[in-house]
């Protein structure tokens, strides 16, 4: 089914450019190559801009970065007449006209390039260069944030609210496209904290340590089937070669939170460290309140609740990195990161209960203290060989940029050299160990109100400890007129809980354990993996096609009532994606690729939790796991003003993971997890980058549209759950340049706003939502410093609301995120790294472990 459904779009590819033979571009044959030096000193200049522009219409086709020392070489170039620009911060550009490409001499040298020195800009450091801030590339769009003042003095979950198609929930949860089973990585590997925390270590990673975040809505064979809904890999800043410098930042915000950030980098030949640390204390307040009906009973009651809460987290992040080049062609790396976090969080829930009359019967509170302590530490060593050309220095980086390609490579012209392209031949691996602790301690106080009367006094304490190792291997090698990239995971995980409550015995005055929630389970999970992928392109036809072969062993253990739960099972995963590069601007784009949601350990823990007795979280341990096959097509043009990108998508998911809802004849709401038949869900989306012009100068930014339609059938859980519901949302990003227009030097405004509309569920609908942010960022001495002044939720419009309607219960439900705040923050770059930062503008270079065809 899957390849007739891909054919249509092959089809389209191959006979979209005949329809006019004129357009078709000719085969890239020419190179360009040279080498740019100071002018005054002779002295090789890293990392200068060249780009190349067709001197028909002016349009950019390719480009690359120059080598350490000042070489470039630019492959991959078709015939026609061509001028090139060389630009480097505190020097003047220089452009080379009346070049052409023939195949009678398809190579130009363009020789010693000499840049002259721009005293008047070395003055003012007044960088006029910037990146883009948006990069289509085959099989992802990357988002460049780390200029973005709205994020500044915040956290990665901050820089995620304002990337086109993500969402990000209340309780810090990650979506992709609606799908809230999406993976996280971080510089290419998985995070190094399990799910269930994932959302307090995004919280605790400073926004000022990104550089950029990469979406990847339909990944390949070579990656972690994980994450139904796609890949987020969030690039760390990484200064290689600076000499000693580093950054410090220090904000405040008007909740009562406060944070400071410290980096310190050294580069120096082979040898690349770089070590961080990070300290926040946030301070939040938020709240909802819900009304139920419990139509269960015979005559009906009602249920109004409220809920206040104020929370205050504590957390310490510290990494260290050490890269070290053995050889030209041989380089080891190391990282170590420990987190530490301390939240404390008070709620204070009130609730009415009334007759069928809605009279009130009884009113009462529950006073819930919560003390979280956890830590986590992640170790990890690998090493990585070239088996191709020694790079130009001996110290370059794995995944750092040889200066061929840069954020050019995927334009749509020229192909690189650098990178992981069809020549590359290269052997890598990585080990990695994870560990942490989660304990965690809990008051529940429930009182009538008016008499004081207890009703109800528990103790509970968690204690959860996890372990996670892992063994991964990578080798790319060219094939003939293929590249070939094949790879080994293994993976083993451990959790250990420990669940432990006692009730006071108001007749005895002491506490009495609570059998029926005390539970102890043990989680071990063993995944083996292999895959292989070939990519070939034909002109401008460009294929890759690969398989993922998995055998996963899971086992499931509750230690109180001798019960074990395994599930073992082998799946495949195939993959395959197709370009068809129209001409030097207009692209198209189809992709297929299965992926898998493996149950979260708390969906299969059969005790109940019991933050709220009357509404109850229960996990279900027969859970099994959901795939997903999933197909998009995609058209990409480029344009004078920037890009845009058109993709429509379906996805068809079976065994749906679904969060189910219901009410027990004592009145109380217990939520589970269930195992749905299907879903099919299909939609388009449309990405537009913009770069002003004319009156518009100094704007630039990004927006997106999005429109689906989800299909759900869970016949197989109650014949009643159906859904058919349309959503739609979208999100506009832009920055200005204010200060060129006042005379102030770097001032700059930025915004961005966030709309999701309301949508069916399968047993309710969920209220639409809306987010703002607004931000003001003044950069000074030099440029090496700069105050933002950051507005979040100005217009207190953050918050959450869902509608429940069943034959058996009735429910509002409506949460206040309590987001708004102000907050100011100041960073400042000393040594060489402020002068490294500026140069950073105009790269994109380094792309985690992700290894792209260059089309």
């Amino acid at each position: 089914m899957i390849y007739r459904l891909l054919l249509p779009l092959l089809l389209l590819a191959l006979t979209a450019a005949p329809a006019d033979a004129q357009q078709r571009p000719l085969p890239p044959i020419g190179s360009l190559s040279g080498q740019v030096i100071d002018a005054e000193t002779s002295e090789s200049i890293a990392s200068a801009t060249v780009a190349v522009w067709r001197a028909a219409d002016s349009t950019l086709t390719t480009g690359a970065i120059t080598d350490a020392d000042g070489t470039f070489t630019i492959e991959g170039l078709r015939p026609g007449r061509l001028y090139v620009k060389v630009s480097f911060v505190g020097y003047v550009p220089q452009t080379i006209s009346d070049l052409q490409i023939t195949r009678g001499e398809p190579a130009l040298d363009l020789g010693t390039i000499a840049l002259a020195t721009d005293t008047q800009q070395l003055d003012e450091v007044e960088v006029s260069a910037e990146r883009e801030q948006v990069q289509i590339q085959i099989d992802r769009t990357v988002y460049n944030t780390a200029d973005d003042p709205v994020a500044a003095g915040g956290t990665a979950t901050n820089v995620l609210e304002t990337i086109p198609s993500v969402s990000v929930d209340i309780d810090g949860n990650v979506s992709l496209r609606g799908s809230g089973n999406v993976a996280i990585l971080i510089n290419g590997r998985p995070a190094p904290v399990s799910a269930q925390f994932l959302p307090a270590f995004l919280r605790q990673l400073p926004a000022d340590a990104i550089e950029r975040v990469e979406v990847i809505p339909n990944p390949s064979a070579k990656f972690d089937p994980e994450g139904m809904g796609g890949i987020i890999n969030i690039v760390l800043k990484d200064d290689a070669d600076t000499g000693l410098g580093g950054t410090i930042t220090a904000g405040v915000d008007t909740q009562g939170g406060y944070s400071g950030t410290g980096m310190l980098s050294y580069g120096n030949g082979p040898l690349t460290l770089t070590g961080s640390y990070g300290f926040r204390q946030d301070e939040g307040v938020g709240g909802g309140e819900s009304f139920r009906i419990n139509r269960y009973a015979d005559p009906l009651t009602f249920l109004d609740q409220n809920e206040d809460e104020d929370e205050s987290g504590t957390s310490h992040n510290a990494t260290l990195s050490a890269d070290y080049a053995l050889s030209s062609k041989t380089t080891l790396t190391s990282s170590v990161q420990f987190g530490l976090q301390d939240e404390i969080e008070n709620e204070l829930n009130t609730y009415l209960e009334l007759d069928a009359a809605q009279a009130p019967t009884l009113n009462y509170q529950r006073q819930v203290e919560e003390d979280d302590d956890r830590w986590n530490a992640d170790v990890r060593v690998g090493l990585q060989h070239d088996f191709g050309t020694p790079s130009a220095r001996s110290g370059a980086r794995p995944g750092a940029s040889t200066g061929r390609g840069g954020r050019w490579g995927r334009r749509g012209g020229g192909r690189s050299s650098g990178g992981a392209g069809l020549g590359s031949h290269s052997l890598s691996a990585e080990a990695r160990y994870n560990t942490s602790i989660n304990d965690g301690l809990e008051t529940y106080r429930e009182e009538v109100i008016g008499t004081g009367e207890l009703r109800e006094l528990q103790q509970a304490q968690t204690d959860r400890d996890r372990e996670e190792a892992s063994l991964t291997v990578d080798y790319v090698r060219p094939l003939g007129a293929m590249r070939l990239e094949s790879g080994y995971k293994g993976e083993l995980e451990r959790l250990h809980s420990d669940f432990f409550s006692q009730t006071l015995d108001q007749t005895t005055g002491a506490f009495a354990p609570d059998d029926d929630l005390n539970n102890v389970f043990d989680f071990d999970q063993q995944i083996h993996a292999v895959y292989g992928q070939l990519a070939r392109e034909w002109g401008p036809l460009g294929v890759q096609a690969g398989l993922r072969f998995e055998f996963a062993q899971t086992t499931f253990t509750l230690q109180n009532t001798d019960a074990s739960f395994d599930n073992d099972y082998t799946s495949l995963f195939p993959s395959a994606f197709f370009t068809y590069t129209l001409n030097e601007t207009n692209t198209l784009k189809a992709s297929y690729s299965r992926r898998v949601n493996r149950p979260r350990t708390w969906f299969l823990n059969p005790f109940p939790s019991y933050d709220d007795p009357l509404n109850l979280r229960v996990g279900n341990p027969f859970l099994e796991p959901e795939y997903i096959d999933a197909i998009e097509a995609g058209y990409v043009r480029f344009t004078s003003w920037g890009s845009l990108t058109l993709t429509p998508y379906y996805r068809r998911t079976t065994n749906v993971i679904r969060r189910y809802q219901e009410i027990r004849d004592d009145g109380v709401t217990v939520r589970t997890v269930e195992n749905f038949d299907t879903s099919d869900s299909f939609g388009l989306e449309l990405i537009s980058s913009f770069q002003g012009k004319g009156v518009l100068d100094g704007l630039r930014g990004f927006a997106s549209v999005e429109g689906y339609q989800i299909n759900t059938d869970g016949s197989s859980v109650d014949a009643d759950l159906q859904n058919n519901a349309f959503g739609w949302g979208g999100r506009l990003n832009m920055t200005y340049q204010l200060g060129s227009r006042l005379g102030w030097g770097g001032l700059d405004l930025q915004g961005n706003v966030f709309y999701r509309a309301p949508r069916d569920t399968e047993q309710g609908r969920i209220g639409s939502f809306t987010f703002f942010n607004l931000a003001l960022r003044q950069q000074f001495m030099n440029d090496r410093a700069n105050l933002t002044l950051r507005f979040r939720d100005p217009f207190d419009l953050a918050g959450f609301s869902y509608e429940l309607d069943q034959p058996t219960l009735y429910q509002e439900l409506e949460r206040d995120w309590g987001a708004q705040q102000v907050g100011l923050t100041f960073s400042y770059s000393f040594g060489q790294q402020d002068r490294q930062r500026n140069q950073n503008r105009d790269r994109g270079d380094r792309g985690g472990d992700f290894d792209d065809m260059e089309m």
